[in-house]
């Protein structure tokens, strides 16, 4: 190591006086030139990180052929030379352009090689940090099970090489899928897997990444006391790492690490009731974030409006929501905007602005209706993919021979068979998960119309109270139920006129027409017969509710819903039995 230490500083005073001798006030050079310039000069491993410092260099723009481009020049000059060391870092390097740059097929393509020349020098590092690449690319595309697959793989491979680097990062890379569905006490178990494996390596990136998203699961999952002791181990962690650094001559750049850290003891403090020793960390982290980046602000405003509602001080609470959802939006983040909204509409209905929380709620449940249709779309493609490549597999297993087609094609039946009915019982679970949210976001929605009915009437804006009348006209009359109700008669109902009663809608209901929102009024109630009636026929509780078309009624209830009336029905049943688990 001290031999490349110097051989590294002789190449960079070279460099320097070469470059300094070269510039003149008529001709200044870009570093890339310079090195470029005394390329030919070099030879063995100076010429291999010359071209190293040229990539370095051009990786801080954005060009993506050019990157390529440097990464094979790297590439070829170091088998050239026999150096394994530099070619698997630029195999690993190129693996990561690929990644950065969304470029998914490619790194499919190019992995399996570059994963068998790592294998073949036990570059066990860069082997498993490229096959975690593939994984993360797979999250990234929303494919949570494609990549449950390949980390089971990784897993697998790790566990027969018995090597702990791969089981560290395996396992780290499960709790995240595991993190993604959900299902905490899984995804929780990873992580404690994965920290006590890379807990023995000597780099500690990955496991400081690994306290991190253990002390978020845990707060997702409420386990406060859990997520303390996991926060302080994390912090001791950074400490240790810090000192040793230190005693070797080196200040090590830790404010990131230490932010995210403290953000951790921050929450697990004043959710275990030391709120004072959470207002002290709560400082530290503030000083942290200053000059970093947009995640880091992020993260930094989201706990301030936790801790500050946790203190009762709503308006900095609102305000740091406020603050947040601004910039998030900015920043093209829609789903974790959501996020923020829908703790800003707790923390006003908590301030007891009930009107303005209420609209927040309607919001917030638009728009993860319309999310969470995009991802039952997403996962019932992904499904539809993987079988369709099990087909493929299947298909060429049937021409290596004809002498055992018959054998193959029976196969191929009973994994059609198997499929089919994995694919039925997924789509019955997902619907079922569906039902609940539909429930719990309609207990949000009522939840919401009980807000708005009491708040007084002389805070209400001339809209708002007309808006109040008309739900409670709708609830008690059960007005929408005449499938030819307009919206001349409803206006006449409440004692106005279609324009204030458009104006109304269009204000308190986001932006609704009058027809889409005695639509929506009318499959809310669909929703409860189909429930609360089992022994009336589906197309009746359609007429039941006003409409006076089975299409439209059909259609407009899978648009809602994101199921037909009668998948609707048998989840309900199947609920009411208590057979879903």
């Amino acid at each position: 190591m001290t031999k490349k230490i110097f051989a590294r500083a002789c190449f960079l005073l070279f460099l320097f006086i070469t470059v300094g001798l070269n510039i003149t006030k008529a001709d200044v050079q870009s570093p890339q030139d310079s090195i470029k310039k005394i390329l030919p000069t070099l030879k063995g491993e100076p010429r291999l990180q010359a071209l190293v410092d040229i990539y370095t260099l051009i990786a801080m723009g954005d060009d993506f052929e050019a990157e390529l481009a440097a990464l094979e020049n790297l590439r070829n000059e170091a088998s050239k030379q026999g150096n394994a060391d530099f070619e698997g870092q630029a195999r690993l390097k190129q693996v990561f352009c690929f990644y950065n740059y969304n470029a998914f097929d490619s790194l499919e393509m190019v992995l399996p090689n570059h994963l068998e020349f790592m294998a073949q020098h036990e570059q066990w590092d860069y082997y498993y940090n490229s096959w975690e690449a593939k994984i993360e690319m797979l999250l990234y595309a929303d494919k949570t099970q494609t990549a449950l697959k390949e980390t089971q793989l990784m897993y697998d491979d790790a566990k027969t090489r018995n090597n702990n680097y791969g089981l560290g990062v395996s396992t780290h890379s499960l709790g995240i899928i595991y993190q993604t569905l959900q299902r905490y006490d899984l995804a929780i178990k990873s992580f404690n897997e994965a920290v006590e494996r890379l807990t023995k390596e000597k780099d500690i990136s990955l496991l400081l990444n690994t306290y991190n998203v253990l002390s978020e699961t845990l707060d997702a999952d409420q386990k406060y006391t859990q997520m303390l002791a996991v926060a302080e181990k994390w912090k001791a962690t950074i400490d240790d790492y810090k000192r040793g650094a230190e005693e070797r001559g080196i200040t090590p750049m830790l404010n990131g690490r230490y932010l995210y850290c403290y953000l951790a003891l921050t929450v697990a403090h004043f959710q275990t009731g030391n709120t004072e020793q959470a207002e002290q960390y709560m400082r530290i982290s503030e000083e942290l974030a200053k000059g970093r980046g947009m995640v880091s602000q992020f993260k930094l405003l989201h706990i301030q409006t936790r801790l500050y509602e946790h203190l009762e001080d709503y308006d900095k609470a609102i305000a740091f929501a406020d603050t947040n959802y601004q910039r998030v939006i900015d920043f093209g983040d829609s789903v974790s905007a959501l996020t923020v909204l829908e703790n800003k509409a707790r923390i006003l209905r908590k301030a007891g602005k009930g009107m303005d929380a209420a609209l927040a709620y309607e919001y917030v449940m638009a728009a993860k209706d319309s999310l969470r249709n995009l991802d039952m779309a997403a996962q019932l493609d992904e499904l539809r993919t993987m079988y369709e490549v099990d087909q493929l597999i299947l298909k060429k297993k049937i021409t290596t021979s004809r002498l055992i087609i018959l054998f193959v094609i029976s196969i191929f039946l009973v994994l059609l068979l198997v499929g089919y009915i994995f694919y039925t019982r997924r789509l019955n679970r997902k619907n079922r998960v569906l039902y609940e949210k539909i429930r719990r976001a309609q207990q949000v929605e009522t939840q919401a119309e009980k807000i708005l009915r009491e708040v007084p009437e002389n805070t209400l804006s001339k809209e708002q109270a007309l808006f109040r009348e008309l739900n409670k006209l709708l609830s008690e009359k059960l007005s929408f139920t005449n499938p030819k109700l307009c919206r001349k008669e409803l206006s006449e109902m409440l004692g106005t006129n279609v324009t204030y009663l458009s104006t109304a809608i269009k204000e308190c209901a986001k932006g609704m027409t009058i027809t889409e929102y005695i639509n929506r009024v009318r499959l809310v109630h669909a929703g409860n017969l189909l429930i609360e009636a089992p022994q009336l026929p589906v197309d009746a509780v359609g007429e039941e509710s006003g409409f006076n078309s089975r299409s439209t009624y059909y259609r407009l209830f899978r648009d809602y819903y994101g199921m037909s009336p009668t998948e609707f029905r048998q989840i309900s049943k199947q609920k009411s039995k208590k057979i879903i688990p």
